[in-house]
């Protein structure tokens, strides 16, 4: 049996089976990172799963087969919550 990646971000990217983490992190990243979402949400969301990053996600993964936050899309007064959900099945 093979571990795959199923990653989804609530609202904007429908849930997707992915071969590896490797693979899932660009492109969750390519839907985020022209978002309107404050600089430094921006930059936490980067290190998790933005170019470079991407290490605490796969620890996690590791340890319990999933992993999960939220983006918050807008400003202070205007935003909406969008979770970001990765988990690992065996296909």
């Amino acid at each position: 049996m093979t571990t795959v990646v199923r990653a989804a971000i609530t609202g904007i990217m429908p849930p997707v089976l992915f071969p590896s983490l490797d693979v899932a992190l660009p492109v969750l990243w390519e839907h985020v990172r022209r978002l309107p979402v404050r600089e430094a949400h921006r930059d936490f969301i980067r290190i998790c799963i933005g170019p470079g990053g991407g290490q605490g996600v796969a620890r996690r993964l590791a340890q319990d087969g999933s992993w999960s936050t939220t983006l918050y899309v807008g400003d202070m007064t205007d935003w909406t919550a969008h979770p970001i959900t990765i988990t690992t099945h065996q296909a």
